[in-house]
């Protein structure tokens, strides 16, 4: 089978001062002309945003460019698009490119959005009939019916995201670019568009993807590429990727820690999470032993409570390494599909830098917990220093309704009051 996309040592500079972008741009663009293209010879104040990054891709296939912000993912999707060009290395496309990478872009913001519809449409040469066989498709998609004669300056960020999904899908693309703008839609967007592209994928569309959370990129993403700094750390199966990628972050987030006097450092490898969801785990029974967590909702012992309840959340474990700057961080993921909620740590204080060994037994109450109703899981993370001595799911539980309709992430407390009522 012939290979539909071809990245071959594709590389991107920029440099850090503005005033000399388009300065840099011109030389090098008469550099190329003069045959001395595919120089990437550094000036002293440019850097590699995407440095030799290499991928081949067939119809069908699914990729994720994961990474810290800053690491070059967008970058990589541009280059792909065509809307900038590598300095070195080559790209090959054997299909039709259908973007979605930065929002609003190919909308006119003045036009209605059925207008700008057909003029997508007809950027791909499309004809009338052919684009009028596919608008009630991408209209009833996007659910913006009542909208759809308004100008796409009007939408929100939401509506907007809608509408340009539902036509980089519709206009029959034989590969998908999608960067993380779908994370500003709801939740049913995300889940209505993460079907589409399952759906899509099955008919052999391939398509790049820079997931808003790694619950997406295990579910739509078979290969994944890590990207730091520019550089590509590792490619090739998703869950191997973004358990190294998980594993980073966690060391990293540690690493910034207060260290003092920390009398151990990180020597055992650390696995993942079953799923990959909810990071990397280290569950050594040398360090930590005989581990129990609770949460206490009006004095009972509960894994359901409704929302705004009052929880504490007790443990206690014996810790059988000798420490001198032990912290506790509790974090809270959504259970299906790994949303980091939060967390809360003993990092910021002085609760357990006293304590030597020996049996750990705490407790912390969240007055309000405001988190909206649904299943969660809580991880333990149990460090000495930057280092790692337990990291694990201790605690599933479920957030129940209190009576009330409820959006988003969470639900503030709050309280409404009418200040004036003039009669028209």
């Amino acid at each position: 089978m012939k290979p539909i996309l071809v990245a071959e040592n594709i590389s991107k500079k920029y440099t850090k001062k503005a005033d000399q972008h388009l300065n840099y741009g011109v030389r090098d663009f008469f550099a190329e002309l003069l045959g001395r293209s595919g120089n990437l010879e550094m000036r002293e104040d440019e850097f590699l945003a995407v440095e030799n990054a290499s991928f081949c891709l067939y119809p069908g296939d699914t990729l994720a460019l994961i990474g810290r912000n800053g690491c070059g993912k967008t970058t990589t999707l541009r280059m792909l698009n065509g809307t900038l060009k590598p300095d070195s290395g080559s790209i090959q496309i054997n299909g039709r490119v259908q973007a979605l990478i930065s929002l609003g872009t190919g909308f006119d913001q003045k036009l209605p959005g059925l207008e700008n519809i057909y003029n997508a449409a007809a950027v791909l040469g499309l004809n009338s009939r052919e684009t009028r066989s596919i608008v009630d498709e991408v209209v009833d998609f996007s659910e913006l019916e009542d909208f759809i004669d308004s100008p796409v300056g009007t939408y929100s960020s939401g509506m907007t995201a809608r509408l340009g999904f539902s036509v980089a899908v519709h206009l029959n693309p034989e590969i998908l670019l999608i960067d993380e703008i779908l994370g500003v839609g709801d939740h049913m967007l995300q889940n209505k568009c993460a079907a589409k592209m399952q759906q899509m994928k099955k008919d052999g569309v391939t398509m790049i993807l820079v997931p808003h959370s790694e619950g997406k990129i295990i579910q739509l993403c078979e290969q994944s590429l890590w990207m730091h700094k520019g550089k590509t750390m590792k490619i090739g199966n998703s869950a191997d990727v973004v358990a190294s990628y998980l594993s980073f972050l966690d060391k990293l987030a540690v690493s910034k820690l207060p260290q003092d006097n920390a009398s151990i450092d990180q020597e055992k490898p650390i696995e993942t999470s079953k799923g990959l969801l909810y990071g990397a785990i280290f569950d050594d029974t040398d360090n930590v032993e005989d581990l129990n967590v609770d949460f206490v909702v009006n004095g009972s012992k509960c894994q359901a409570f409704p929302t705004h309840s009052t929880v504490t959340i007790e443990y206690d474990f014996l810790s059988k390494t000798t420490t001198n700057n032990l912290t506790v961080t509790l974090v809270f993921y959504k259970k299906e599909d790994g949303f980091h909620y939060g967390k809360i740590s003993t990092s910021n204080g002085t609760l357990l830098k006293h304590i030597r060994s020996g049996r750990v037994h705490c407790k912390v109450t969240i007055d309000d917990f405001n988190i909206n109703p649904g299943t969660y899981v809580m991880v333990m993370v149990i460090c000495e220093g930057h280092s790692f001595l337990y990291r694990n799911v201790v605690q599933e539980f479920v957030v129940e309704n209190d009576g009330n309709l409820k959006w988003g992430i969470m639900d503030f407390s709050y309280h409404y009051e009418v200040l004036t009522n003039t009669p028209a």
